[in-house]
């Protein structure tokens, strides 16, 4: 099993979770604890870097890879398939939403053009990658429309230059709840105008390449969803903090396909 230990372990954290960067130590632990649920040897990888993770997942030499969404894109179907995604509270996804503060003159993504996009990294998912995305596929190119754009390194450092000036805009993470209203968002209690959500998407999949077999495939996919044991419970909680995992039905990953071209051209931008 591969994950990417640099990545996964980077200081952009996820709010209102427990968050202590994972270590080969709970990588190895997980691996321990999925192999005796499955009645297998799991061997860890701790790959550097995502791009050395997807390499070996495509050819074979690693036969389980927990992926960021950019990356499951690029990995599915072709080389590897959906198993399990992780619930982190009580949800395995996010959308994305551009929002500025209350008051400010930009109103709809029609007056982009008055504004300064302040981006949270070029490698974050919710608060980059996604949204422009989406933008690309309503017809508006993020390169031109903006007057200014510039990033922000985090979530909050985004949110609050947001906050500060009415002409930026910036786009981070948002959770609903079953009605959905906003459970949760990067802003946190803050009062903002929200111009265009996209989602939903899966905060991470983990992924089976498709030279496992089916049944080793499925064993694992019932031990994370259906029978977690509490040794593997709380092994994937310290290593990714999630609480549980939710199967990879069609309609998580319905909305990333749809963004697909999209987000893959932001991703080798």
């Amino acid at each position: 099993m591969g994950v990417s230990l640099s990545e996964l372990g980077r200081a952009e954290r996820r709010r209102n979770h427990a968050s202590i960067a994972p270590t080969r130590a709970k990588l190895d632990a997980f691996c321990a604890a999925l192999g005796d649920a499955v009645g297998l040897e799991v061997v860890p990888y701790a790959a550097p870097r995502y791009d050395r993770l997807l390499r070996r997942l495509r050819l074979g030499e690693v036969e389980l890879a927990w992926l960021p969404p950019v990356l499951a894109l690029a990995a599915l179907p072709k080389d590897a398939s959906p198993v399990a995604l992780p619930i982190r509270g009580e949800q395995s996804w996010f959308w994305s939403a551009l929002f500025t503060r209350p008051g400010s003159p930009i109103t709809s993504t029609a007056s982009l053009s008055q504004a300064h996009a302040v981006w949270v990294n070029a490698e974050s998912a919710s608060g980059y990658l996604v949204m422009r995305a989406a933008l690309r596929a309503d017809g508006i190119n993020p390169d031109v429309v903006f007057a200014k754009q510039s990033f922000a390194q985090s979530h909050d450092a985004m949110v609050r230059a947001v906050l500060a000036d009415g002409e930026c805009v910036g786009a981070t993470y948002v959770h609903l709840d079953a009605k959905g209203g906003v459970a949760r968002a990067g802003w946190g209690d803050s009062e903002v105008r929200v111009l265009k959500r996209a989602g939903p998407i899966p905060a991470d999949v983990l992924a089976a390449s498709n030279e496992l077999p089916v049944e080793v495939r499925n064993r694992i996919e019932d031990a994370l969803v259906d029978a977690s044991p509490p040794d593997l419970k709380n092994a994937a909680n310290a290593l990714f903090s999630a609480t549980s995992f939710a199967r990879a039905e069609t309609m998580h990953l319905a909305h990333l396909e749809v963004l697909g071209r999209y987000l893959l051209r932001e991703r080798v931008r």
